[in-house]
């Protein structure tokens, strides 16, 4: 799962796959912005076929917090 979660972000953001760790923050780090976010989070609903709530959008802080979060969603 996050190895998919990570290829999403690389992705949206363009930032190499090995720059994507379990701490990097989406906005301090990679310098998402609120759009980038929000597709991001459209191509996770997708891929894993499930509704992410909008208030867990803003736990959505590191890559770890993405994990995390779509494995309560998914219960994977």
């Amino acid at each position: 799962m996050e190895d998919k979660i990570r290829e999403i972000l690389h992705e949206v953001s363009g930032v190499p796959l090995e720059e994507l760790r379990a701490d990097t923050r989406l906005t301090g780090d990679l310098g998402m912005s609120s759009f980038d976010l929000a597709d991001m989070v459209v191509s996770i609903e997708e891929l894993y076929g499930v509704k992410i709530p909008d208030e867990r959008f803003g736990e959505l802080e590191t890559v770890a917090d993405i994990v995390r979060v779509v494995r309560e969603v998914t219960g994977l």
